[in-house]
């Protein structure tokens, strides 16, 4: 079948004007497990004495942070944090990040010390001053771990990324009585969601480290130190049957271990981009592990003196058993070239360029096709696989069909500067795509976008576009972003709207259904509450 392309109609789009906001309330669709996290903070400390070693050392950093840091973390844009947020994270977090996690390459030519002195600056404190958790260790032998049919063993419950249960343990009305079992404190914070399958839970920490704990007491039956940033796990099956845990990490390799002892089985490098990364776990499938790859490239996209851009996002197909490369494609198929400079002096440009693979992918055995969601372009036009949804040929990798959804300039209404969105993340697409069976037998395809839309998409018609509905307004931080949800009665969209000015609220939840888009019921955000008081409210 040969690829086929096409754009989608939209109307007048409004980007949402960047402001400072409240938390948002944040929904997300029905979850078999719950997780607390425990994490440290700087914020309430008492300020160093004048003189201290630790004085010095954030006066040191405070300067390298208005030499290094200021431009971009004073000025937030997209997905770049602010400097107040980095204050609530751990030293340890932040040296991390400087060193070996996703800043090191961003801040460059910092050496350890200057990392620290960074790290004081923005968390009052020292890497190395928080007490290290006590393992938990189970008793006994592990036994194998073998999938149930109820069990929560990828990110999205299932290859279809239907992220329901029909029997999850418990009814609706019994919510309310489920009492607190047992708790597992995250080394560094979570980076992910955990998984539940065979009687374990897998999940991975802000140190890169990869644990396996027991769903009943919550003792580790092992734990992987994989020295890299690891945000989430997949289990699967490779072809002699073994059970595995499989993930990529931010340097572009990709891990499989025993799902039972932890051993390392094999670890592949999928990309060699100094930039790129793996952000969604891995789908396993009849003996391969498909992963997508995204990158970090993006909010260079905004930096006068970087010459952007040169990653392409890609799916990859491996040999399960092996680790063995079968195919690799790009969502962008040609590569980048040279462009013209903004000004004569700037920095050489680059394109096309973009597209990264930031959710999990969505397998269909009926059609034999792998689809994905992509991002942004990462310069001003807008490349083939970009903002779109496409389908690959499992077996071979051959792009059987794409679609893309981001508007003609004349129908954004989106403007340059003043803290409004430049359009190119605002179209991205914030979930995976999920393949739903309606009550008719007909089958859909469902994904929904940062402006706010959710589409309907018929896979047997090479993805030609059913509905599409609008239930949030949108913005560069989402209109719908993450999850999706469906059961038999509806398609369950979380809305994250979060740039939305006082007194609209962000989050909430919207029921649509999933043949028309036309909507079933809404629950609005919960009112924002200060817990310090009113008196510290804005």
């Amino acid at each position: 079948m040969p690829a086929m392309a096409s754009e989608v109609d939209f109307g007048q789009q409004r980007c949402m004007k960047r402001g400072d906001t409240g938390a948002p309330a944040r929904w997300l669709p029905v979850v078999g497990l719950l997780v607390l996290v425990v994490a440290a903070s700087a914020h309430g400390a008492d300020a160093p004495e004048a003189g201290t070693e630790l004085q010095k050392q954030i006066d040191a950093g405070a300067a390298l942070y208005g030499q290094r840091c200021a431009t971009c973390h004073d000025h937030p844009r997209e997905r770049i944090p602010p400097r107040e947020s980095l204050g609530y994270r751990s030293p340890e977090a932040v040296f991390r990040a400087l060193t070996r996690g996703v800043m090191k390459d961003v801040a460059g030519s910092l050496d350890a010390d200057q990392a620290r002195e960074l790290t004081a600056f923005l968390t009052g404190r020292m890497p190395g001053s928080l007490p290290k958790p006590k393992p938990n260790r189970c008793a006994g032998d592990a036994v194998p771990v073998v999938a149930r049919a109820n069990d929560w063993p990828v990110i999205g419950r299932d290859l279809e990324n239907t992220r329901y249960a029909a029997q999850p343990g418990w009814r609706a009305e019994e919510t309310a009585r489920l009492a607190l079992k047992w708790v597992f404190a995250y080394p560094e914070g979570a980076t992910g969601p955990p998984i539940a399958v065979g009687g374990r839970v897998f999940l991975a920490s802000g140190t890169g480290e990869v644990f396996s704990l027991d769903a009943h007491s919550g003792c580790a039956w092992w734990t992987y130190a994989s020295d890299r940033l690891v945000r989430g796990v997949s289990f699967g099956t490779r072809a002699d049957g073994g059970a595995a845990v499989f993930f990529g990490d931010h340097k572009g390799f990709v891990t499989a271990l025993d799902a039972r002892t932890g051993a390392l089985l094999w670890t592949s490098q999928i990309e060699d981009h100094v930039l790129a990364k793996i952000t969604a776990p891995p789908s396993v499938f009849d003996g391969r592990v498909y992963v997508p790859v995204s990158s970090i490239e993006d909010p260079l996209q905004h930096e006068a003196t970087y010459a952007c851009c040169t990653f392409r996002g890609s799916v990859v197909a491996l040999d399960a058993a092996t680790g063995r490369i079968l195919w690799k494609t790009y969502t962008i198929p040609e590569e980048p070239k040279p462009l013209a400079r903004r000004t004569p002096d700037g920095p050489p440009r680059y394109g096309p360029a973009g597209a990264a693979i930031w959710n999990p992918l969505t397998i269909d055995r009926k059609r034999g096709l792998v689809y994905a969601t992509t991002g942004e372009s990462y310069d001003d036009g807008n490349p083939e696989g970009a903002h779109a949804i496409i389908a690959w040929d499992l077996a071979t990798g051959e792009q059987r069909w794409l679609r893309q959804f981001k508007p003609e300039p004349e129908a954004r209404a989106c403007r340059e500067g003043g803290g409004e969105s430049d359009c190119r993340n605002l179209f991205e697409f914030g979930t995976p795509v999920v393949l739903h069976t309606l009550a008719s037998g007909k089958q859909i395809l469902l994904a929904g976008q940062k402006s706010g839309f959710v589409y309907g998409l018929d896979p047997d018609a090479d993805g030609a576009p059913l509905w599409r509905a609008r239930p949030a307004q949108g913005g560069d931080m989402g209109g719908i972003m993450y999850g999706l949800a469906v059961d038999a009665s509806a398609l369950y969209a979380p809305i994250s709207d979060l740039e939305l000015q006082a007194p609209a609220r962000p989050g909430g939840l919207v029921a649509l259904d999933a043949a028309s888009g036309e909507t079933r019921w809404r629950v609005e955000g919960h009112e924002p509450v200060c817990s310090w008081g009113a008196e510290g409210c804005v």
